[in-house]
């Protein structure tokens, strides 16, 4: 297949996934915080805080740490962005247009050295123009969850890369896992298990080379070196929020197990997840993904009687064997979705955090990609397996583009799609509350925080008063992660931070640390001195982040030292 096609094939594919995006509305989904938590970030990049951890709008004004436990990267990304002076909604979706690109050039790099240019285009196509991504993209509005399908493709070419001896694979593995690090926490828990199981079978068909196996295993310590600055604190600390109490009721996992059928339905649907027959997402796989994986498995069988009738199997076992590999991999990801499975979801107690047994249709789409692609290996003509994979790649453009697309499109988009910190606190709090600081006390019947739109204050806010400032106080500075105040009182007096206590943050009073008092709704207060005095909270790193920044910041002198190491090497080679 010649190069033109292949941009032809990336563009038809890449408009086929993101037309509705070029609507000038944007669309309501199921999780629709994008804009605020793109917010959140710049306002903590513009404070000088790097990396950012803490949002001070969100927790209905007290702030939370919610950039410790989730997806850093999608955010990031956007608020560069909105950074740059575009809308907060175009912003989203360059950030949507992003995820569909590089998940098509990371498929068919991937393919492309599995099975050829054809066989590259035709997993690209297959996985790009998964009925999976389009529930994520457009109707769940998981788009921490397809970035983190988008590095699936790079982590598994860069094990190919690796095994195959090429000199930068290790790079593309380390960039592959880092990326999945910082975009999806519970992609990275299903994924990094079935990135080792392909890895090792891929291994075993080359020879299995021993030499390969330290570079192997030092690109994911590298990865997870460099990452740790986000995944230690996110795994040690979410303790300390309420995220855990998620994990019942709804969210409970037991509640989402798919049926086999539901992958045969083409009943697309905009609603929430259910038991069967109440599920409103469509979980189909799509007509073009069934025929191509028909497609491939009856090229496998001719493939196979016609090397068994030339007496030539010793020389096709490799092809062979992958491929069942990839079919083993590709079921593991269909019976963890399933019933059957709970036993497994029983016996290991961190799987509740999933939430939902779906959730293993990303390595299921990845896995379902490579068969796909597969069938071109088996077709021995030059010149029929381009004709092949373009017929079918067209196909599964034809039958899916209809899934990328929104239930209806809303035309006053501020209406969910704001970054103005007071509606934050007032309105996307009620939204996003996963991560408040666990000793914060909820009112008994809302299950809400009274919103507080201060920096600090004498008494805590109820509904029936809100705070205000204190007389002989002035503002010096209210950043997200550091206030300070002037102040003058006649007498001692305790005054509250509008700040959600949590590891890090601590009190100053005339830049000397003080002990921190917690009041009963779970703040931050000082005792202050009467007369003159500058009285500050200031959030810093706890051990855990601390350690986990060193970890990371020596890794990232390791990989530099690495990259200048092997230029000259690779000169004189």
């Amino acid at each position: 297949m010649k190069k033109c096609a292949v941009v032809v094939f990336f563009l038809f594919s890449l408009f086929a996934c993101s037309w509705a995006l070029f609507h000038p509305g944007m669309f309501r989904l199921h999780d629709y915080v994008h804009a605020a938590r793109i917010g959140e970030v710049l306002r903590g990049l513009q404070s000088g805080h790097f990396p950012v951890r803490w949002s001070s709008n969100f927790g209905f004004g007290y702030g939370m740490p919610l950039f410790e436990f989730y997806a850093p990267l999608p955010y990031y990304t956007g608020a560069i962005f909105y950074w740059l002076g575009l809308n907060v909604v175009l912003s989203i979706k360059l950030l949507y247009i992003l995820c569909s690109a590089v998940t098509f050039l990371g498929m068919y790099e991937l393919g492309r050295r599995l099975f050829g240019k054809s066989g590259g285009v035709l997993s690209a196509v297959a996985l790009t123009m998964a009925p999976y991504r389009a529930v994520n993209l457009f109707v769940r509005g998981a788009l921490s969850e397809a970035w983190g399908i988008m590095a699936l493709p790079w982590i598994l070419l860069g094990i190919v890369q690796v095994v195959r001896g090429e000199k930068k694979g290790w790079l593309t593995l380390v960039i592959g896992l880092l990326a999945l690090f910082l975009s999806h926490n519970i992609t990275t828990l299903l994924f990094v298990p079935i990135s080792i199981l392909f890895g090792f079978g891929y291994w075993l068909i080359q020879h299995h080379d021993w030499k390969k196996l330290p570079k192997l295993i030092g690109s994911y310590v590298l990865a997870i070196g460099l990452g740790l600055f986000y995944l230690l604190p996110a795994l040690l600390e979410n303790n300390l929020t309420i995220v855990n109490g998620v994990f019942q009721g709804y969210f409970y996992y037991g509640n989402h197990f798919l049926l086999l059928r539901q992958f045969f339905e083409d009943k697309w649907g905009y609603g929430g997840s259910a038991p069967w027959p109440y599920n409103g997402i469509s979980f189909f796989f799509g007509y073009g993904h069934f025929l191509g994986l028909g497609l491939s498995a009856v090229l496998l069988v001719i493939y196979f009687f016609s090397k068994l009738k030339q007496k030539s199997l010793k020389t096709t076992w490799k092809s062979l064997f992958f491929y069942m590999w990839i079919l083993v991999l590709f079921a593991i990801g269909i019976f963890m979705t399933l019933k059957k499975s709970s036993f497994i979801w029983d016996h290991f107690s961190f799987m509740v955090a999933v939430q939902f047994p779906w959730r293993w249709l990303s390595v299921v789409s990845v896995m379902e990609a490579l068969l796909i692609g597969y069938g071109t290996k088996f077709i021995s003509s030059r010149f029929n397996r381009p004709i092949y994979a373009m017929v079918l790649s067209i196909i599964l453009i034809v039958t899916t583009f209809r899934y990328f697309q929104p239930e209806n499109f809303i035309d006053v988009t501020e209406s969910f799609y704001y970054t103005d910190p007071q509606r934050i606190r007032h309105d996307m709090s009620r939204t996003l509350n996963d991560y408040i600081p666990m000793q914060m006390q909820f009112d008994s019947t809302t299950r809400e925080l009274f919103p507080v739109d201060v920096p600090y204050f004498l008494e805590p806010s109820t509904k029936d008063k809100a705070a205000v400032l204190p007389k002989g106080t002035s503002t010096l500075v209210d950043d997200p992660q550091q206030k300070l105040v002037q102040t003058n009182f006649s007498n001692p007096t305790t005054l509250q931070f509008a700040v959600a206590d949590f590891p890090g943050w601590n009190v100053y009073i005339d830049g000397v640390q003080v002990p921190k008092k917690v009041m009963p709704l779970g703040n931050i207060a000082a005792q202050v001195p009467q007369g003159e005095h500058q009285v500050g909270v200031l959030f810093t790193d706890s051990p855990v982040r601390w350690w986990s920044d060193v970890v990371s910041l020596g890794s990232l002198l390791v990989l530099a030292y690495v990259l200048i190491e092997v230029r000259p090497q690779a000169k004189k080679t």
